[in-house]
């Protein structure tokens, strides 16, 4: 189904288009939800009985762009969720993820989406392993996306969230730059405080790598092959419908980059909800995506592929990794551990470089 745009956030909510988009609606409920994350967006439950006597619950998900820090700091001025139920060269996206998405609209810096309510799919909000089934899933879809979209020509889609975004919005310089906006997010200020911690404790080798300029970071991605990213794949962004199809929503850095960006923030910031070893998913999600693409992937492309994307997932959340270590688990200490190893042995054997962006020729 394609989304549909309405023509303001007040029409979208508003009785007639609902009535428009779902038929003759009896009564209408709204209650707002709990937070939902840290980006700062309000969402509602709109709950609907129809005439027929059928109850539907919607989402409505309002967001000020000015004051989502997942916006303002990766340079989204129109919104990246919306603008993908807009743009036809990424119809492909719901071949692969179901589309919870109804309708949008967009007014001056504001963005309203109507979702269909998922929460029955979604899955546990516990800090616990999924099964391998659940992550199979997962990883399949993501898998999926990339080889769909493998080196394809959406460079041209200006909006998508670049590497560079990816690798500094919430790097080691991210706090100090939050700080000086008028009202800082308390979130960027944790931030700050994680990185201090971790680079107190990082080795050389291992801080050099992640304290570079987004340029750096642009120019090591430049040689990669290229597809489009989730960008922001942590578990509580999918839901596993009756069927075995997933919905994924939260699109808001949508991008194009290396496919491992992806694979390096799932390690990253779905520690505890891995249903394998870190070895185990990065072996199962190569095996998928070499499946999707039809082909196998030279070692040393993957071997820069998995460098790169560890990075990534190391540049976006070690600060918080460093902030764990305060709690002196055995757990926290072992994810901590993995990681400075990773950045460090690959630091110490990177594979020369090599200009790998076409491979292979696009589709």
């Amino acid at each position: 189904m394609t989304a549909v745009n309405a023509s303001s956030l007040a029409e979208l909510t508003g009785p007639g288009f609902l009535r428009a988009l779902l038929g003759p609606i009896e009564s209408l409920d709204r209650r707002p939800l709990g937070a939902l994350g840290y980006s700062g967006s309000t969402h509602e439950r709109l709950e609907i009985r129809l005439g027929s006597g059928e109850r539907r619950n919607l989402v409505f998900k309002h967001v000020r762009l000015a004051q989502d820090w997942t916006a303002y700091r990766t340079g989204d001025t129109l919104s990246r969720e919306a603008a993908l139920l807009a743009e036809p060269a990424l119809d492909r996206v719901w071949d692969v993820f179901a589309c919870p998405y109804l309708a949008h609209a967009v007014e001056e810096g504001e963005i309203g989406l109507l979702l269909q309510d998922v929460s029955e799919h979604l899955f546990p909000d516990v800090d616990e392993p999924l099964t391998e089934a659940q992550e199979d899933a997962l990883l399949a879809a993501l898998a999926t996306l990339h080889a769909q979209y493998w080196n394809a020509d959406i460079w041209r889609i200006a909006w998508l969230a670049t590497p560079a975004h990816l690798f500094t919005v919430l790097g080691p310089r991210a706090g100090e730059e939050e700080s000086r906006r008028p009202t800082p997010h308390p979130l960027l200020d944790m931030v700050r405080q994680g990185w201090a911690a971790a680079l107190a404790r990082l080795p050389e080798a291992a801080s050099a790598r992640l304290t570079r300029s987004a340029d750096d970071f642009a120019r090591e991605c430049s040689t990669l092959p290229r597809t489009l990213l989730h960008g922001d794949a942590k578990v509580a962004n999918f839901a596993l419908l009756t069927g075995g199809r997933v919905a994924a929503f939260d699109w808001a850095w949508i991008g194009a980059g290396p496919c491992t960006l992806d694979l390096g923030w799932y390690l990253a910031v779905n520690a505890g909800r891995l249903a394998r070893t870190r070895e185990g998913v990065i072996a199962r999600y190569r095996g998928l995506l070499e499946a999707g693409l039809g082909r196998s992937i030279p070692t040393d492309l993957w071997e820069r592929l998995l460098s790169t994307g560890l990075l990534c997932g190391a540049a976006m959340l070690l600060w918080e990794k460093a902030l764990a270590l305060e709690s002196g688990t055995r757990r926290a200490s072992d994810e901590w551990d993995w990681w400075v190893r990773q950045l460090v042995s690959r630091a110490n054997r990177l594979p020369a470089t090599s200009d790998w962006d076409n491979w292979p020729k696009a589709r």
